[in-house]
């Protein structure tokens, strides 16, 4: 019996996803920062308890994100898989109604409903008024898929090629 051919992708990130992430590592510097100047220089227990407070906040969403943002893309002629650190995401050919490539104006006003907007990548659920509600794993806002599946769902995501996932799938641009 022979192997199934795998495909693995890296996601990578746009220059908006390295500046949201690096700014957000700048605020926790900054808050390390005040917190250690405000103990060496005997400030009030309210503004140390805030910076105290803020950081274990800051450092938890930092490794929450990195940890479900998407890593690799995994391609295969049975499945597409989104490979992430916590918990990675299949999506079986045989739910596959149809991927088609988005155009930027697709994705306008596109607002999170739970997840991340550009720290470490963009994913979680979204919507907007072209597509409707969906699940977004991508690192980058352009080569993204709409990927339509037999349950209703819709699923998008990016690719850094394009071509492989369409053949792979004999769909066509």
């Amino acid at each position: 019996m022979a192997r199934e051919r795998v495909y693995t992708l890296p996601f990578v990130w746009s220059k908006t996803v390295w500046t949201i992430t690096l700014l957000y590592y700048a605020v926790a510097v900054v808050i390390v920062g005040m917190l250690v100047y405000l103990l060496v220089n005997g400030a009030t227990a309210a503004a140390v308890a805030g910076l105290v407070v803020a950081l274990p906040v800051l450092v938890g969403i930092m490794i929450f994100c990195e940890g479900y943002s998407p890593q690799r893309l995994e391609i295969s002629e049975s499945q597409i898989t989104v490979l992430r650190r916590y918990d990675s995401i299949t999506i079986l050919r045989s739910t596959i109604l149809s991927i088609k490539p988005l155009e930027s104006k697709d994705m306008r006003w596109t607002l999170s409903m739970g997840g991340c907007g550009g720290l470490y990548g963009y994913f979680g659920s979204y919507t907007n008024r072209h597509l409707g509600t969906f699940t977004m794993y991508a690192t980058a806002m352009d080569n993204l898929y709409l990927i339509s599946l037999s349950n209703g769902r819709k699923v998008v995501i990016g690719c850094t090629e394009p071509k492989l996932l369409l053949q792979t799938f004999a769909f066509s641009e």
